[in-house]
């Protein structure tokens, strides 16, 4: 840079540029942290969703009612960690190669700097985009007409179609749309494209949701036929419980137990939120047996771990 009138070269810039330096650093730092808040807020967001669903669905599977345990927010994020990240694995690794053949293959011709041969390419693409999201479309609209017949065979495919589809009907808009539009032709462009994405994030939302509840049934499932690798319990209580049945034993020690004097065995621990246990009886089966939730207070725990 030439050094300014009555400045000798090499001298220190003006006061006035290294405040305009400094402001710019700072204003772009503050860019980028908001842009890290707002994603770790939307991945925040859906974490919770997803653990919501899937310990409501675990706990509903053996006819508990999860809101009742008090959960924590960061239960509901712990519980969705290892399930919910590698769906978003998956997809982060297949949009890595398809933003780069965009950026490559794509763009040279939204720019207008692509060879005629391959805007005409790019344009059969694109119409091919928008027929297959039409065709889409079309089967989301009659699995939701006919839940029997095509909704429910479909399943968490029907959420992905819908999000797929709309996905493709904008990508096709986007490579068939004139840059140069006039003015009035942008409203309509603009609801569109909210259009677009309202349907793309209720697709995405309602394929996370049936993936998280099928993932807490499988888990429960698995709780259920594994019953064995849970922690055998013998309950101490002051006074008889509503406990009986199922294989469930009990025994009163008398006066000279002290404090605890009601015994039950056969029991295993399912879960423990806050001061209230969940025990299912060691015969336990779906449909086939009862819950006992069983407050902690005035109660006593005898606890054996399974070897594993």
């Amino acid at each position: 840079m030439p050094a300014e009138a009555g400045m000798p070269a090499g001298a220190p810039a003006p006061a006035g540029e290294s405040v305009r330096a400094g402001l710019l650093w700072g204003s772009a730092m503050w860019r980028v942290a908001g842009t890290v808040a707002t994603q770790t807020a939307l991945i925040s967001s859906v974490l919770y969703y997803f653990g919501t669903i899937r310990l409501r669905a675990t706990f509903d599977y053996f006819g508990v009612d999860a809101t009742a345990l008090g959960f924590s927010v960061a239960d509901y994020l712990i519980h969705s960690v290892n399930a919910a990240f590698q769906p978003l694995i998956f997809a982060g690794l297949a949009a890595l190669p398809a933003l780069t053949l965009h950026r490559r293959i794509v763009v040279p011709v939204l720019r207008g700097t692509a060879t005629p041969r391959r805007v005409r390419w790019i344009r059969r693409v694109a119409r091919g985009c928008r027929t297959a999201g039409i065709v889409g479309g079309a089967l989301v609209v009659a699995g939701l007409l006919d839940r029997g017949r095509v909704g429910q065979p479909l399943g968490i495919a029907m959420p992905l179609v819908l999000a797929a589809s709309v996905a493709l009907l904008a990508y096709g808009h986007v490579l068939l749309d004139d840059p140069d539009q006039p003015a009035e032709a942008a409203i309509p462009v603009r609801l569109r494209s909210l259009a677009l994405v309202v349907l793309a994030v209720t697709g995405l939302l309602w394929a996370t949701g049936l993936y998280a509840q099928r993932i807490g049934h499988d888990y429960a499932r698995y709780l259920a036929a594994n019953l064995d690798s849970r922690p055998r319990v013998v309950l101490y209580a002051r006074e008889r419980l509503a406990i009986a049945g199922d294989g469930v034993a009990s025994q009163d020690l008398g006066e000279q137990a002290g404090r605890y004097r009601i015994r039950y065995w056969n029991l295993r621990l399912l879960a423990q939120r806050n001061d209230l246990l969940l025990l299912l009886p060691d015969s336990w089966s779906p449909g086939g047996g009862p819950v006992y939730v069983v407050p902690a207070a005035d109660t006593r725990l005898d606890l054996t771990v399974p070897p594993r």
